[in-house]
This record gives C-alpha cells, sequence and structure tokens, in this order.
C-alpha cells in the first residue's frame, strides 16, 4: 500500500504516531522467509510458553505464574501417504522411517538441509525424537506433502504449521536515544529492547518506565535485571530485553539499544478530535508492545499470556492488526492442558473468560479450522463448568482464585453474572461445533442462572444487583452490573436504571482501565455512548496528560507521581504498559460507529452514526478486506476494498 493509498484515517492520525517501528503498508519488521515445519496441534506453542517462562525467571521479573500448562514432548509420529518418487525431507531431531511397516533407512542431509529419500508410493511414518526438548521441538519439513501427527496417547491428526523447532525471538529496530541531560537518555517511547553501553569499565547502569525509577538505586525495588555481560573491550550489553523509556549511566560514552517487534501493519486507524486520535493510537502501541508470539500481558511484568486480560487484547487486535495468529496461538496454548486439575492460569474466572474469548475469536475472525482443533478441549472445558455448577449456579471447587478485578469487594455477584456470559457463549461455541446436545445444556443452565440471579440478587426497586446473591446488605456491585448488561442479562426496560447507576459514584469503582474499558462498552451499549467516550477520556486522556507514553496497568487519578507507579507493595510494581488496558483500540470503533461483526468473521456487520454530525474516520481490518467509515457534516459513509497481499 503506497503512501497515496493510505485510508483517511491513517493519513489524519499519522500525526499521532508513538511506534518506532510503525507501518501501515506492509509488516513491519520484515517476515523473515522460513520454512513451514510441522507439529501436533498447540506443541509448538506451549514450547513457546516454556521458552518465554525461562526467560522470565532470567530476567529477574517480579512475578509468580500461576497455572498447570502442557509440557511439550520428546517425541512424535509423522504419517503421510506418498507417492512414487524423491522426498524432500527435513527434520528436527533423530529420525526414523518406515514405509509400510517396514524401516526405510534416511540418507544425510544435503547442502539445502533435506534429506533426498528415493522411495516408492505407500504410508510413510517418520518418528522424531528432540535429544534436548528445552532447545528444539521433534519437527518435520515436507513441502507438497499432507502430514498427520502424534504423540503418545492421542490419535493422529492434521498436522499443524508452527515456526522454526527452536523458537524466535522477535526481530529488532534501532531506536534512537535523546539525550536527557548528563548520563541520561531517553527513547521518546516505552521500549523493550536490549541495551549496548560503550565505557572504560563495566557501566554505572539504570533504566526505568518513569523518571522516578530510573533514578532508584536500590536493588530490592528493581523490577527486572540490571545485569550486564562484556561483549568486547570497553562494550557491555544487557543479556535479557529491558522494558523502559529512560536510561542512565554515569560513565558511558555511548548507549544504543535495539528494540524487539514482532511483524506487523496497522491495518486499522482511527481519527476525531486530536485527544481521542492520541488515544486510540497510543493503546495500539500498547498493544503492539504486548504482542510477543502470544498476546501477553505487559512488557515490565509479566511477559506472559493470562487469558483474562484476553478479552480486552484480543478486540484491540481485531480493530488494530486484525491479525488472528496471536490470539490463537493464546487460546491454544492457554487452554491445552485443560481444567479438571485447575482452573486457567490457575484463576476460577479466567476459565470463564476462555469461552467468552473463543466466542470473540470466532465472530471476528470465523476460523472453524480452529476451532475443530479446539473441539476436545473446548468440549471437556465446558463439561467441567456444568459439573461445577447446581441448579444454574456456579460452584467452583473451595481454594480457587476469584479475581475479576484489583477490587476488595465481594465479587459472588459478578462471579455468577460472568458464568452466564461464559455459556451464552458455550452455547454458541456447541453450536458451531455441530454439539446440539451440549449446546442446549448450556442453554438450561443459563435459564436456570438467570432465574436465580433475579430472584436472589437483584433489586426490583432499584434495578441492580447485589455484590453478594442472597445478602441484600453486600451493597450494590459495579462490576456485576456491567457484566449484566454485555451479558445481555436485563430486559431493556431494566437497562436505563443499572446504566444510571454505573454512571453515578453510588457504586464501588473499578480497580484498573481493564474493568474500566468493559464498563464503558456496557455504557455504549445501553445508549450512554457521549458519556461513555467522556470516561474514557477522563482516564486514558489522564494518562496521556501524566506523560504515558503507554497505558498503565492501574490508574489512580490525582495521585502523586511516585505514588502512581506503585503496585503490590512495591514502589515500582506497577507496569506502565499493559494490554488489557489498550481497550480505547476497540472501544473507540466500537462507540462512534457502533461497528462489530453480526456473523462469524464479518461476513455480516453493522456499523451506524451515533454522533450526528460527528467528524471522525475509521478504518477497520476484516479479513480479506477493509473497511472505511468516514462521518462529518456531510454525512455517515461506508465503503471497502481488497487490500493488496502484504509483500514478503
Amino acid at each position: 500500500m503506497s503512501a497515496v493509498s493510505l485510508s483517511a484515517a491513517h493519513r489524519r492520525s499519522a500525526f499521532a504516531v508513538c511506534d518506532p517501528a510503525y507501518s501501515a503498508a506492509e509488516p513491519y519488521p520484515p517476515l523473515a522467509p522460513e520454512p513451514q515445519w510441522l507439529y501436533p496441534r498447540s506443541e509448538y506453542e506451549c514450547f513457546l510458553l516454556r521458552k518465554m517462562r525461562d526467560e522470565v525467571g532470567r530476567a529477574g521479573l517480579n512475578v509468580g505464574y500461576p497455572g498447570i500448562f502442557h509440557e511439550p514432548v520428546a517425541t512424535v509420529r509423522f504419517r503421510a501417504e506418498i507417492p512414487a518418487g524423491e522426498l524432500r525431507l527435513r527434520v528436527s531431531g533423530i529420525a526414523e522411517a518406515e514405509l509400510d511397516g517396514v524401516p526405510l533407512p534416511l540418507p544425510s542431509p544435503g547442502p539445502d538441509g533435506f534429506r533426498h529419500v528415493s522411495t516408492g508410493a505407500g504410508t510413510l511414518l517418520v518418528t522424531v525424537t528432540s535429544p534436548d526438548i528445552r532447545s528444539a521441538l521433534p519437527a518435520l519439513c515436507a513441502p507438497g506433502i499432507t502430514w498427520e501427527a502424534a504423540i503418545d496417547g492421542d490419535d493422529f491428526a492434521p498436522a499443524v504449521p508452527g515456526g522454526i523447532p527452536e523458537g524466535t525471538e522477535l526481530p529488532a529496530v534501532s531506536v534512537p536515544l535523546t539525550v536527557l541531560g548528563p548520563g541520561k537518555w531517553d527513547a521518546g517511547t516505552e521500549v523493550l529492547a536490549y541495551v549496548e553501553l560503550h565505557a572504560p569499565e563495566k557501566p554505572d547502569f539504570g533504566c526505568g518506565e518513569s523518571l522516578p525509577e530510573l533514578e532508584n538505586r536500590n536493588p530490592a525495588h528493581f523490577e527486572q535485571s540490571l545485569a550486564l555481560v562484556q561483549t568486547a573491550p570497553n562494550v557491555w550489553r544487557t543479556p535479557t530485553p529491558l522494558a523502559f523509556r529512560y536510561l542512565r549511566s554515569g560513565n558511558a560514552e555511548q548507549v544504543s539499544c535495539r528494540a524487539l517487534f514482532e511483524p506487523a501493519v496497522y491495518r486499522g486507524a482511527f481519527a476525531a478530535d486530536p485527544e481521542l486520535t492520541e488515544i486510540w493510537m497510543h493503546a495500539a502501541y500498547t498493544l503492539r508492545l504486548c504482542r510477543h508470539h502470544f498476546l501477553i500481558d505487559g512488557v515490565k511484568r509479566d511477559r506472559l499470556p493470562w487469558v483474562g486480560d484476553l478479552a480486552l487484547s484480543l478486540l484491540a487486535n481485531a480493530y488494530v492488526f486484525g491479525d488472528p495468529a496471536p490470539v490463537r496461538r493464546t487460546l491454544a496454548v492457554l487452554g491445552r492442558a485443560g481444567i479438571r486439575e485447575q482452573h486457567l492460569n490457575g484463576i476460577v474466572d479466567y476459565s470463564l473468560w476462555f469461552l467468552i474469548c473463543h466466542d470473540l475469536y470466532q465472530r471476528y475472525w470465523g476460523d472453524r479450522d480452529f476451532l475443530e482443533l479446539q473441539r476436545r478441549e473446548l468440549v471437556d472445558h465446558i463439561e467441567v463448568l456444568l459439573e461445577q455448577s447446581r441448579s444454574g449456579i456456579f460452584l467452583p471447587s473451595a481454594g480457587t482464585w476469584l479475581f475479576i478485578d484489583w477490587v476488595d469487594c465481594p465479587k459472588e455477584s459478578a462471579l455468577q453474572v460472568l458464568f452466564h456470559w461464559s455459556l451464552q457463549a458455550a452455547e454458541r461455541l456447541a453450536e458451531r461445533l455441530g454439539e446440539s446436545a451440549l449446546a442446549g445444556r448450556c442453554r438450561e443452565h443459563a435459564r436456570q442462572l438467570k432465574s436465580r440471579l433475579f430472584a436472589e440478587a437483584f433489586d426490583s426497586r432499584r434495578g441492580l444487583f447485589f455484590q453478594t446473591p442472597g445478602e441484600p446488605a453486600s451493597g450494590f456491585g459495579r462490576h456485576a452490573n456491567f457484566f449484566a448488561l454485555l451479558a445481555d442479562l436485563p430486559a431493556p426496560e431494566q437497562r436505563p436504571a443499572i446504566a444510571e447507576a454505573l454512571l453515578g459514584d453510588g457504586l464501588p469503582p473499578v480497580g484498573t482501565p481493564y474493568m474500566a474499558a468493559l464498563e464503558i462498552w456496557a455504557l455504549h451499549r445501553s445508549g450512554a455512548s457521549g458519556r461513555a467516550v467522556e470516561r474514557l477520556r477522563r482516564i486514558w486522556g489522564g494518562m496521556l496528560r501524566q506523560g504515558a507514553s503507554t497505558f498503565f496497568e492501574a490508574w489512580r487519578e490525582g495521585a502523586g507521581e511516585r505514588e502512581r507507579h506503585s503496585f503490590y507493595g512495591r514502589p515500582y510494581g506497577l507496569s506502565l504498559c499493559h494490554a488489557w488496558s489498550a481497550g480505547p483500540a476497540a472501544l473507540l470503533p466500537l462507540i462512534y460507529a457502533d461497528c462489530e461483526p453480526a456473523a462469524d468473521g464479518w461476513e455480516q456487520y453493522r456499523a451506524r452514526e451515533v454522533f450526528p454530525g460527528k467528524e471522525f474516520q475509521l478504518t477497520v481490518p476484516l479479513p480479506g478486506n477493509e473497511l472505511f467509515i468516514e462521518s462529518g457534516p456531510d454525512g455517515f459513509r461506508i465503503g471497502s476494498r481488497l487490500p493488496p497481499p502484504p509483500r514478503r
């Protein structure tokens, strides 16, 4: 896409670009050509997650990562029906082969890395074993052949493409540094980068997402390792990437950094007034930094995927990049181990978000192949949740972590309303899979739960949900009420009272921009779109006014500079780049144009004029298409075009 062909939204939002690796034309950094390696389902994703968990340890990040995860296996069997002739075969690991049950010797790899095998027609079975599963996966590459794969205990199923067996680090982009003063530099925005320093002796070195963190010299308050290794005479380098905006060194003569970015193209764009345009762009960049194979939570902490966080980052990704790959990988890796032993990420409500995220993924991308790959996990996941409910009420096992949000208040009603939402998602997923009986059970559980919620947790006089079912003294809860709006639980005539209460100050506040974004979405869906935008401006505009280049894990209006960076009882524990705070990247298209899919994969969509006469431009990335929406004094217009294929 040339600069001339960029959409109006791209052109008019260009002033707000804050990403040093920004591209609206083609993936940047450029995609590296690589062979198509094949794996059993989810094995590659699980391998990447384990590498990430290991890297988190090496980086000294102050985080615990609960949950049970599938560990990739060391031996894989690949099977294919092949014609007679020469087969080009490449493997990662030690390979043994047989044709129709007869051992088939494999020649040594040629200069191109492939084994050139002359064989007759038949069923070829290749068993590949990795000698060091922590370094590389067993994998196979054989162009032109359709393969199945299996691990011990599993039947053969279509092999799934993935990256190189060793896993890959993201490509790096040089980011210029601006001198702030003696021994201090500014990258201009948050980055995740390797730092190199030239100094006559080991440098005094520090970094920070904020200026107060930059000045911290107490190792007890470090949120990441500041270790340096010498790579050449007078040259020092960080062995792991660091999340920062600011750098300091009292004795470095030269400092540079190379920031890590997953190749991406900003297919979506939004432009309105300058403040909202900047909010959208900084939200998009916040998400961009958190695209590392998966959609992770943050770059300083934790650099890992969490399924509850995914609900918002999935939506933001849909409107910015339109790229299903990181969502698909995240869902695959988090759901692979199932929930019979422990809820996802060790958090009960995250097991509910898993179904909602799967449902949203199908709405935005219509990826039936992936849904079929996930059939076993999804059906079992739903069955476990139904087993843990009685008369509709969700009764998770004792000792599980109920999170919802970083707030200290009763959350039982919020959990039940979220369960109702997840049952609706489960019903739709089961219907897509052709599991009609399971869909019917989900529908019946949802009916029973709705009846009990309105009988035990709803004040018909006030029109609001209590924080705890059966306990009016618990007071009214904010989360339960906006979850109810998003789950279409109240009748149309009941929605205005809930929206009005959410707009007031009488309910306990949310604890994070994550939940604030969901509340704003609920307000829009209840007809309070103007007030929803006001709240969005207050929170995310407030962060920009505090000098944010990316959006924070939590935001406290009126907090002082040092106070607003503390979290978890640590002075710099707050992540200043957190994907669950990228909500405006989705909210602004949703609010300004009410633009969302009306059928899976955008086969049908809806869009309407929400603010008559108010000027904005919007580009929405659709699978195989782009949607252009413009509004202003001349009216409301919608158009589309097929985008050119990315150059590789």
